[in-house]
């Protein structure tokens, strides 16, 4: 007869009886018996009463559902090589059950994880009942999984929709107040009752963790990805999801979404050149610029034909809508729907709004909407002030004696902790629209001591924020230089991408910069200066808004040449040495002084660049306002949604996180 913990399998609330079986009793046999004891439609009952080589756990015990409470599942292999023939038919069993009456979305979490081991089983070849017993009972699973653009391997002892989340905020640092749910390539979300199912069927895909915390009235679903920083009002990942009527903006297509889809495909198949743009993005699963600037010039024809000159907000919003449905790369998963780059209705701006305006000026003279309409926590950024509290802060007396000795001393662990504990006083003189250019005076070891800057920012946002940029890079890198051979080719783009591959020519006649600066200088490329117009500073030239990032300085060379000329107001990078693909010192320049980096390498010293506008509160250059908002935004990811962003940074975004 059987062992004691078999009878459990039988001896349940759905039928409560025991089964008579022997030894003996073969696997065909007993699943006979389990049928007309109508003990069904339960694969974890689905057992073989064949002579035993050892009793297997698979899975743990069952939770607690709707069915009632299950007892672990125990499976018995014949000592012989029928072991396959054996799988074979608990495996059909299991299949027949689980694909009838929709049962497959109430199996528990052992009877999930027995379904996926008999699915790494199916794949796996005949062998001996030993390799047989090891890819059954070894329920670990390797996924691929990325969180906010970065990917790495997850491997699940219990293959579950909780356990990979759980696993997810470990290996990704993830807040666990934070709420998340998963997508599959598609970017259709998976709940619960399907994942191990679709995990057995899609072993190979990549499973995408997305933020979302719903509200209780269901209006509003924002979550906040917030490090332990000092800063109350810092704000880190916020990626938003909003019901708004009938739409809800969710990673699952509701009815609205396919509406708009419908809506664009069917004005692309009817257009001239739109059955163009779908050949393409089918071959390529990418839409150019050149594809995006025909697309939007379609749909804003389009309205204007339909509703004249004019066209309702709602319909605006629809062909948005409809566009990054249509073409999921040209969705941005760091904006509140993920279509304000193609039309946002809180304030007219994006690229249908835009292409509508340029037409309406042609057809009368409509009058551009006022920037100053928008809100004006948009405008956050290195001048913003943030509210911060900072332990063992000094006041009065105390700060004042400590600014003098700072002014003297050389010992630098002491020049460390008098800083820090200055810090508060620091950032009120820095946002002191009247001291703040006196701060280097005040503080002149920010001009001697290495370092300084980083524990500034540190202070201000926290560590995690801190290590973003040299964290997330790696994955970047290679996105940015794919995004730039897209760009219309010139001299310097040309010699840029083939030093961020490393694959620069002996006889290129433009002065190479390293790999790491050179795919840097890519995202000026990515991310031009900004247009003309009125009461705005003049265009410049991409190669010459490369100067206000990094200037090369040989060694042999007297750095007084800069101290004495140079009284550029925003900061930017020297770097000095042999040559510009072999720098040993960098400095970062504010009103013709140096600061010196601790940083050794090109990406490390762009990294005290970008924070020393925060620590000095200097707004970002204007022919670099774009490139430094997708650093803040989409690298460190500091004050997302509260900051405004132009349409090119939010595609740009889209392109490279999708």
């Amino acid at each position: 007869m059987l062992p004691p913990e078999l009878w459990a399998l039988a001896d349940r609330r759905r039928g409560g009886r025991r089964i008579p079986v022997s030894c003996e009793t073969t696997g065909v046999e007993c699943e006979t018996l389990l049928k007309q004891q109508k003990v069904l439609p339960h694969p974890e009952n689905y057992v073989n009463a064949m002579p035993l080589i050892a009793p297997v756990k698979i899975g743990t015990p069952a939770a607690s559902t709707r069915s009632g409470c299950w007892s672990r599942v125990y499976l018995y292999c014949m000592n012989s090589l029928g072991v396959y023939n054996l799988i074979e038919s608990i495996w059909s069993a299991c299949y027949v059950i689980t694909s009838s009456n929709g049962y497959i979305k109430k199996r528990t979490r052992a009877v999930r994880t027995f379904y996926v081991s008999l699915t790494r089983f199916k794949s796996a070849q005949h062998g001996s009942p030993e390799e047989a017993l090891g890819c059954l009972t070894s329920c670990e699973m390797l996924l691929k999984v990325q969180y906010q653009g970065r990917k790495i391997y997850i491997k699940l002892d219990d293959v579950s929709h909780s356990g990979l989340l759980e696993q997810a905020k470990e290996k990704f640092s993830i807040h666990n107040q934070t709420g998340l749910y998963i997508v599959d390539e598609t970017g259709t979300e998976v709940d619960e009752e399907i994942f191990c199912d679709l995990v057995g069927e899609k072993s190979e895909i990549i499973w995408t963790i997305v933020d979302c915390c719903h509200s209780g009235n269901g209006s509003l679903l924002q979550s906040s990805c917030t490090s332990p920083s000092p800063s109350s009002d810092t704000h880190t990942v916020s990626l938003k999801r909003r019901h708004t009527g009938d739409s809800v903006m969710s990673p699952r297509m509701d009815d609205h979404s396919s509406q708009a889809k419908e809506l664009v495909q069917s004005l692309l198949q009817t257009k001239p050149g739109g059955e163009k743009i779908l050949r393409e993005y089918s071959e390529t699963q990418e839409i150019t610029d050149k594809v995006r600037r025909k697309l939007v010039n379609i749909v804003v024809a389009a309205m204007i034909e339909k509703y004249g000159s004019a066209p309702p907000m709602d319909a605006r919003t629809r062909y948005a809508l409809g566009i990054v449905t249509m073409f999921p790369c040209l969705k941005d998963p760091y904006s509140e729907k993920g279509y304000e780059h193609f039309f946002d209705a809180e304030s007219n701006e994006g690229y249908i709004a835009w292409k509508l305006k340029n037409m309406q000026r042609e057809l009368s003279s409509g009058s551009r909407r006022s920037s100053s309409s928008r809100d004006p926590s948009s405008n956050r950024g290195p001048e913003f002030e943030r509210d911060v509290t900072t332990e063992h802060q000094l006041e009065g007396d105390q700060c004042r004696e400590a600014i003098s000795l700072l002014k003297h001393s050389t010992d630098e662990e002491q020049i460390h902790m008098k800083m820090k504990q200055t810090f508060q006083h620091r950032q009120k003189i820095v946002h002191d629209p009247k001291k703040s250019c006196t701060v280097l005076k005040v503080f002149p070891r920010f001009l001697d001591t290495k370092g300084l800057v980083l524990q500034d920012f540190q202070l201000l946002f926290g560590e995690e924020i801190s290590t973003k940029l040299l964290e997330k890079w790696g994955t970047l890198k290679p996105k940015i230089i794919k995004e730039s051979k897209n760009l219309t080719k010139t001299p310097v783009l040309n010699s840029l991408i083939r030093s961020a591959e490393e694959n620069q020519d002996e006889d290129d006649d433009l002065p190479a910069w390293d790999s790491e600066m050179a795919a840097l200088l890519l995202l000026v490329c990515l991310l031009p200066p900004p247009p003309s117009g009125k009461k705005r500073v003049v265009k410049i030239k991409v190669q010459e808004a490369m100067k206000h990032v990094v200037r090369f300085h040989k060694s042999c060379r007297s750095l007084q040449e800069i101290t004495g000329s140079d009284e550029m107001r925003h900061p930017y990078i020297l770097a000095v040495g042999m040559a510009r693909n072999n720098i040993h010192d960098f400095y970062i320049v504010v009103d013709g002084q140096l600061i010196p980096c601790k940083a050794k390498s090109s990406l490390s010293a762009f990294d005290e660049l970008f924070k020393a506008h925060y620590v000095l509160g200097i707004s970002y250059d204007q022919a670099l306002h774009n490139m430094y908002t997708f650093v803040q935004t989409t690298i460190y990811n500091v004050d997302v949604g509260l900051c405004h962003e132009s349409p090119r940074v939010k595609e740009l975004r889209a392109k490279i996180l999708n």
